[in-house]
């Protein structure tokens, strides 16, 4: 397989709903799952892809409901998600995985560390999201994400058409997740805009629905408690992150016993693509 061929794929769970994923790097590598950012998709930037096969890692990377080729799951919660990925798992033969839980999709790795502790090997957690009711942990964040969080638990429907008014395309959606951004992540948004276009050509496929929705679950209550998840967890942050500021990576690392931390001097949220692959390296 090429590592840039994506090889589109979707399986059929319990329920009916199609899980859509795709597939990159080395096919006999050891299986690493990502999931990706809100927005985001199971596209891949093409260096991404490079590396992984470099490095002999199988990268399977998984739309959750309502992105690219996943049916939508309506009323679904945090928890749901590992029953997903446990089938997933199951059809691809895989009995133990790691797991890459980027920015929006960090919430959900940790789920997988709480719900699936005999099958997850480790979890790299980039830009990670902390549960928005403890202590301190929303000190940093731009105005720009934290209203996003208001309005998602006050008024989701608004949150729906605000997000179909700056979603209109793929380009305006990059334009606006990156207006709020530090200088340090509009460079790096600036050199691949392309490739985030195309994944959230994706992201954007079924409407506003997926993001939307993780919103609403994100910065709501989670429904599990991080307490007994001894998984072995790398957090990895921006110190000039305002997405998920370093006040959420410090509080994970606190309640995490077998956490390491690798705080980045001055850098921002997407971090993940400068240090992609000391990543995989730690994970595999």
């Amino acid at each position: 397989m090429s590592p840039h061929n994506t090889q589109d794929r979707f399986i059929t769970l319990p329920d009916g709903r199609k899980l859509g994923y795709a597939e990159y790097g080395a096919p006999n590598g050891g299986p690493v799952l990502f999931f990706h950012g809100s927005p985001g998709s199971r596209h891949i930037h093409a260096d991404k892809a490079d590396i992984a096969a470099r490095r002999g890692v199988r990268l399977i990377a998984v739309d959750r409901p309502s992105y690219g080729l996943s049916d939508p799951q309506p009323g679904r919660t945090m928890l749901d998600w590992p029953d997903d990925i446990a089938a997933l798992a199951d059809a691809l033969a895989l009995q133990r995985y790691a797991i890459i839980g980027f920015s929006g999709g960090s919430p959900y790795a940790l789920a997988c560390a709480k719900k699936l502790p005999g099958r997850v090997t480790k979890i790299a957690l980039v830009g990670a999201f902390a549960p928005p009711g403890a202590p301190g942990v929303m000190e940093g964040m731009s105005p720009a994400v934290s209203g996003l969080w208001a309005l998602a638990q006050a008024n989701p429907d608004e949150l729906r058409n605000t997000f179909a008014t700056i979603a209109s395309s793929p380009a305006a959606l990059v334009e606006a997740m990156s207006a709020s951004l530090p200088e340090w992540d509009k460079i790096e948004v600036n050199k691949r805009t392309a490739e985030f276009e195309a994944e959230y050509a994706q992201a954007l496929r079924n409407g506003v629905e997926g993001v939307a929705s993780d919103f609403v679950l994100i910065s709501g209550n989670w429904g599990f408690p991080l307490d007994g998840i001894n998984t072995e967890i790398h957090l990895w942050c921006g110190t000039v992150d305002q997405n998920t500021p370093p006040a959420m990576t410090n509080y994970l690392s606190s309640i995490l016993p077998n956490s390491r931390t690798f705080m980045l001097p001055d850098e921002g949220h997407l971090s993940l693509y400068v240090h992609w692959e000391e990543i995989l390296e730690r994970l595999v």
